[in-house]
């Protein structure tokens, strides 16, 4: 019997994280660095809102769910919006309830990202989608060589780049670690602009998002952190990338590029000589998270199967938030044309809305 209690992330205590680290080390399915403690520590840094459903049983914790509360009672993944990657971390071979590690707590938790291996959300799911890696296991050469595991399209478009950038006389400079918070600002000016771009929100004009990536520290082949890398065209920023390490897995984040120089795809670019450069640094694999875009298809040589859904806790509430979910899925199938999914994009503006006005840190 697993009993479950809500506490603030920060009342973790150095057995827990012991356990935690003993869990995630055990279990493959859950190396990426979003579930690594760094990641959950500058989350909670910037928001000051981070809570973790906790599972104990005879006296030890066996069993993790971290969470931010939500809209209508239900609860979101640590990070929110930048959280590509999220569930339980548990004791191996742990069958766990979801449920019941809501029930006192919030009613329910969207997940949009949990490993299809997540012991207690997968049969939660409604949906699924794949995460497409970079597997560099046995080293760049290896990937790149055509009869080898690699998407030989990405080279070939690699290649293709580069000729045209010597052909137009441009100079071009790669730093796979870049230190500079030039390179740093502004990446994170083009990434709001190409949202705005796209009619997306700017999530990088939240208060909390600017504060998440200041507490990231920088990454190093032994401990959890950002990296930054970046590509120049005539001493120009032409792409760049923020990058989460943990050990020997690297998840591509934040990711953008100038339009003046979109001729020239520098961001497929850049993210092949991140490649190139980190598998001699240790990194194994480089997961491009989920979305099935055809740079991601033309770079990656793998993926990892991912769900969403939304489970609700064992509680009253838990079990009308249930409800009444069931219920718009039945409006929404409904023949009534696009008043069908009315209730869906509310919620989903609410929800947008909300991620805006996380706690400030206290």
């Amino acid at each position: 019997m697993v009993d479950f209690q809500i506490v603030r992330w920060r009342e973790l205590t150095p057995a827990d994280r012991q356990a935690w680290t003993t869990f995630r080390a055990a279990q493959s399915f859950l190396s990426s660095p979003y579930f690594d403690l760094g990641w959950f520590d500058a989350v909670d840094r910037a928001r000051g809102d981070l809570f973790v459903s906790r599972g104990t049983r005879r006296g030890g914790a066996v069993a993790f769910l971290p969470f931010h509360p939500g809209v209508f009672g239900v609860a979101r993944p640590a990070g929110g919006t930048f959280c590509d990657w999220h569930g339980f971390v548990a004791e191996p071979g742990l069958a766990l309830d979801v449920g019941a590690a809501l029930a006192r707590g919030p009613a329910g938790y969207r997940f949009e990202g949990a490993p299809a291996a997540d012991p207690g959300l997968a049969v939660h799911a409604d949906d699924r989608d794949v995460s497409h890696m970079v597997d560099i296991a046995d080293g760049f050469e290896a990937y790149a060589r055509p009869q080898g595991r690699a998407a030989p399209k990405a080279l070939s478009n690699h290649r293709g780049a580069m000729r045209k950038l010597e052909a137009d006389g441009r100079r071009v400079e790669f730093v796979i670690d870049d230190r500079s918070p030039e390179t740093l600002a502004t990446l994170m000016a083009l990434k709001s602009a190409q949202y705005r771009r796209s009619r997306h929100p700017d999530a990088l004009s939240w208060s909390w998002s600017r504060r998440l990536i200041a507490a990231l520290p920088e990454s190093t082949p032994e401990s959890f952190g950002g990296l930054l890398s970046s590509m120049r065209v005539d001493g120009e920023l032409a792409a760049a990338h923020l990058g989460l390490r943990s050990g020997g897995a690297l998840h591509y984040w934040l990711t953008t590029y100038e339009p003046r120089f979109a001729n020239y795809a520098p961001g497929n670019v850049l993210a092949l000589e991140v490649v190139r450069g980190k598998s001699a640094d240790g990194v194994r694999e480089v997961d491009l998270g989920p979305g099935d875009y055809p740079w991601k298809r033309q770079l990656g040589n793998g993926g990892t199967e991912l769900v969403r859904g939304l489970a609700y806790a064992a509680s009253p509430i838990g079990r009308a938030t249930g409800a009444m979910a069931r219920a718009g899925r039945q409006w929404a199938a409904l023949p009534v044309g696009p008043a069908a999914s009315l209730p869906r994009r509310v919620v989903g503006r609410l929800e947008r809305t909300a991620a805006q006005w996380a706690a400030a840190p206290v």
